[in-house]
């Protein structure tokens, strides 16, 4: 599923963070098993939904970052001028009909990667059927455990429930129904899960948590574009946007060594990014007046926190960069 603006939305948590967005799980982890049939399907956790061998997750509170005044802007504009197309495309507009939504990644697939995303909102089953076989040469509608499905050319769409759509790489979307019917092991009982839960400690949900399980398929994948410290096993980190911003972030690594390694490479990379001239004529500087880096154990640990003091302007700043480089991808 192509949505441009979801794209400038997970920059917006990584750049609130100056591109240091870390974060860890349980050091190991074993096969992940089913929980069992369930008697229909459990969409009360989005996570339920997706299944259990993703290796990369972000989880997006749409209806809180359009509340927030950190990214109301955000929103409410149209970062790259695809709103009525994506009503057309996809029979829904994710900003308008949406509330959360959850954009998955796994490397295993034998024929590469694959995608997978999940949306809970407001959908009408005809609109998003015809937009897709309108769009799909061949493509036919069918049932899996209930659910209507529609599939062609690789790819497929599903109503898991009224309100939760599956959308993605065909296999996958079979597979978020069997995961939420308890068939198939979920990403919330797994490690990915676990990170989420040592995240969140019983506090309220994040406006934007990612989650990844860093594979060998992401470090090819990543050789030249940039560089993963050795030793890195799991990444994540959560975004929280009340008055004040915060983003907590936490890196696990194979060893203490590892951990120490990466965290002053991080803390020095924060530092130089800081002194670019472009980032103080932009007046970004408050993104790293903030931010703390510190290495404990096998784990790295970040913070950042902005105060509301600093919004006023900054928020607007990085909505613009985000519409800048939105118009520059088409």
């Amino acid at each position: 599923m192509r949505i441009g603006s979801l794209t400038a939305i997970a920059m917006l948590a990584l750049a609130s963070a100056g591109a240091l967005t870390s974060a860890g799980c349980a050091e190991t982890a074993g096969a992940v098993q089913a929980r069992g049939p369930r008697t229909s399907a459990a969409d009360d956790d989005p996570w339920n939904v997706v299944p259990a061998d993703t290796d990369a997750l972000a989880d997006v509170d749409l209806a809180a970052l359009r509340a927030s005044p950190w990214s109301r802007s955000l929103m409410q504009g149209d970062l790259d001028g695809e709103r009525e197309e994506r009503r057309q495309r996809f029979g829904f507009d994710v900003f308008a009909d949406a509330e959360r939504m959850l954009v998955t990644g796994t490397e295993a697939a034998a024929a590469g990667p694959t995608t997978l995303t999940i949306a809970r909102g407001r959908f009408d089953a005809g609109r998003v059927g015809a937009a897709f076989t309108g769009a799909t040469p061949g493509a036919a509608k069918a049932d899996w455990r209930g659910s209507p499905i529609w599939e062609g050319e690789g790819r497929s769409v599903a109503l898991v429930t009224a309100r939760t759509l599956a959308q993605g790489d065909g296999p996958r979307v079979r597979a978020a129904i069997d995961a939420a019917w308890g068939v198939v092991a979920d990403v919330a009982s797994g490690p990915l899960g676990e990170l989420r839960r040592s995240l969140d400690a019983d506090r309220h949900a994040s406006a934007v948590t990612l989650a990844i399980s860093v594979s060998d398929g992401m470090r090819a994948r990543a050789a030249g574009m940039l560089v993963v410290p050795d030793g890195l096993a799991r990444i994540g980190a959560r975004l929280d946007l009340g008055a004040d911003l915060d983003l907590e972030a936490v890196a696990v690594f194979d060893s203490a060594p590892h951990a120490a390694a990466a965290s002053s490479i991080w803390g020095e990379a924060a530092r130089t990014y800081a002194r670019e001239r472009m980032i103080i004529l932009l007046g970004l500087g408050p993104i790293f007046d903030g931010l703390t880096i510190g290495a404990e154990g096998s784990r790295v640990h970040a913070h950042l926190h902005i105060g509301a003091e600093k919004r006023e302007g900054l928020a607007d700043k990085l909505a613009a960069m985000l519409q800048l480089l939105a118009k520059t991808r088409r």
